[in-house]
């Protein structure tokens, strides 16, 4: 697959900003709150942009699965584990009434803040992009599926990033807030949301809000 370098460029200082001016504060707090408040997650559904999705009426047994069920298994799981769990615990909540649905975003979002080096949210724009890059079909909720073709993914980025002298450049701007491995997998993500249709220059005018 080629790689734009432009568009390269842009991932990589779209994934640094929205480390540091919100993703790496709500990975904190998801982290080491005590317990997941409906007021919490309020907050953090609006961030993701899942509030809608999960209407007022079912944040309660969604709080108390999530605190219960949900982190201990995410934060416990070995690494090799992880993928698989994401559907089985979309499923335990759908079925245990806390959604509406199977929320395989919800969830993979949720890994993502707990241990966001070894997890990746589940995104429309880059499963589209996914499926055309490896001309792979990912049926919905196939978690496992799309978290394999994103991993190869992040490993051509990883290289293309390397050659480049990308992450050298803006070195300044990432290396305080993230290692290396988060900057390249947040890199690959915003690659792919180009990839798949989200628009370069709405990318470009929101990274006014860190980039000088």
């Amino acid at each position: 697959m080629t790689i734009n370098l432009k568009n390269l460029e842009l991932a990589a200082k779209a994934a640094i900003q929205t480390w540091a001016m919100r993703e790496e504060e709500i990975s904190e707090q998801t982290r080491t709150i005590a317990r997941i408040t409906e007021t919490f997650l309020q907050s953090w559904l609006g961030y993701w942009m899942l509030a809608r999705s999960n209407p007022r009426s079912l944040r309660a047994p969604l709080a108390e699965y999530l605190n219960d069920k949900v982190r201990p298994v995410l934060i416990d799981s070995v690494t090799s584990d992880l993928p698989s769990q994401i559907p089985i615990l979309a499923n335990m909540l759908h079925e245990a009434g806390a959604t509406r649905g199977i929320q395989t975003s919800l969830v993979s979002k949720f890994a993502f803040c707990l241990r966001p080096e070894m997890i990746v949210p589940y995104d429309q724009h880059a499963k589209r992009a996914l499926k055309i890059a490896y001309e792979t079909q990912i049926t919905d909720h196939d978690y496992e599926t799309y978290y394999g073709l994103f991993s190869r993914l992040k490993d051509s980025v990883s290289e293309e990033l390397d050659a480049s002298g990308i992450p050298k450049r803006l070195e300044e701007y990432w290396a305080p807030k993230m290692s290396k491995k988060l900057f390249h997998a947040r890199t690959a993500d915003k690659f792919l949301m180009l990839l798949g249709g989200f628009s370069a220059d709405t990318m470009q005018r929101d990274l006014k809000k860190f980039f000088q």
